[in-house]
């Protein structure tokens, strides 16, 4: 019987305090910083946003010549990237984040530069789109402070960068089925076989695998920010996922009945055959009589020419008497067949795979240990 079972593990840790600091970021720029208590990996919370605010006269073009992130892009590239992303940052001033975003990816365009990858983070933070901020901010942090302009950009950049990794889970899902076809909450990612590793937001997920002649498999598992979740999808056919049960594990008992029944019913046979004897001798014995007297008057009665007849009367009923007992013993065996016939039933891919566990670590003010999710 599979069994489900959650184990937190102490790593005899006590722990004061778990503090963390949130960038709190303003209109004109600047940043404060706000201390609260969390619990690593306790698990998403309300989607961060930002009130940060571009400046309308940022320029892409500092840095002189020595910019890496400026190499092989033409001059008129450049200024078209500039004035697009100019455009972005009103839209971005004025609460306009969809429209913000899409300026900027049509700036990128042009010139894949990371001041851009800042800004366009910021329209999806307030867009709730925490995946593609994250790796927009981890892309505008690439080469420094340098093409931000701004020390406190790129600092700012690091904490959201933070904030937002408590939003997003990492789900590794492997497939070895040729021909499936694997989807995320109705996504095809790939098909099979292969492997697909990427980010999700944390919660729960709902992985599909599909493949003809196979029973769909279907698993929605939680997932938790901070702890990659890895799952290998396995399809099975349905003569594969069927199991057989009997009503009972006797199953020589109906055999065992019928065959009762076969001997009784052979043991009537043979008093039949003796009663036919007797009837034999009863008539043999008559027709000697008869012999022996003279006139009509026949043979007279005599009590071993009763005997004899009585004799062949008893042992066929006798006879007939088995006949039927064996007969009901045999039905009775094959009813006991049917019923005891194997049933098929199919049973879930997930109680195939016991033996999988999973771990998270659980960090609280006072504790820090691990869960184990598994069964067995």
């Amino acid at each position: 019987m599979t069994k489900a079972i959650r184990l937190s593990v102490g790593l005899g840790l006590a722990l004061a305090a778990s503090v963390f600091q949130e960038a709190t970021v303003h209109a004109d720029g600047s940043a404060d910083t706000t201390s609260g208590s969390a619990a690593a990996g306790s698990g998403a919370g309300t989607q961060p946003t930002t009130s940060e605010k571009a400046g309308t006269d940022e320029s892409l073009q500092n840095g002189g010549d020595a910019r890496p992130w400026a190499a092989g892009v033409k001059e008129s590239e450049q200024k078209a990237a500039l004035q697009l992303f100019h455009d972005g940052n009103v839209q971005l001033n004025d609460a306009l984040f969809a429209k913000a975003a899409e300026a900027y990816k049509q700036a990128l365009i042009h010139w894949d530069h990371p001041a851009i990858h800042y800004n366009l983070a910021l329209a999806l933070m307030n867009l709730d789109q925490p995946i593609e901020a994250s790796a927009n901010f981890q892309t505008a942090v690439k080469f420094g402070e340098a093409p931000l302009q701004s020390k406190d950009k790129f600092d700012h950049a690091k904490d959201y960068i933070l904030l937002l990794d408590k939003q997003v889970g990492e789900v590794e899902v492997t497939c070895q089925k040729a021909g499936t076809k694997v989807s995320i909450d109705g996504k095809e990612m790939f098909t099979a076989p292969g492997t697909y590793k990427g980010k999700v937001r944390a919660g729960k997920h709902t992985i599909v695998g599909t493949l003809e002649g196979h029973p769909t498999r279907v698993d929605a598992p939680y997932i938790s920010p901070g702890a990659p979740f890895r799952i290998e999808l396995k399809l099975y056919t349905t003569a594969e996922l069927t199991r057989y049960r009997r009503k009972w594990e006797a199953t020589w008992m109906p055999y065992a009945v019928m065959g009762a029944g076969v001997l009784v019913g052979a043991g009537g046979g043979l008093v039949e055959l003796l009663a036919s004897n007797d009837y034999k001798s009863y008539d043999d014995r008559v027709k000697a009589c008869n012999a022996m007297t003279t006139g009509n008057t026949g043979c007279a009665k005599s009590t071993e020419l009763e005997n004899f007849k009585s004799s062949g009367d008893t042992k066929k009923d006798v006879g007939y008497v088995m006949y039927g007992v064996g007969a009901a013993a045999v039905i009775t065996g094959a009813i006991l067949w049917a019923i005891n016939r194997p049933e098929g039933y199919e049973v879930r891919p997930e109680d195939l795979n016991v033996g999988v566990v999973s771990f998270t670590p659980v960090v609280s003010p006072s504790f820090a240990g691990a869960a184990l999710t598994g069964r067995f």
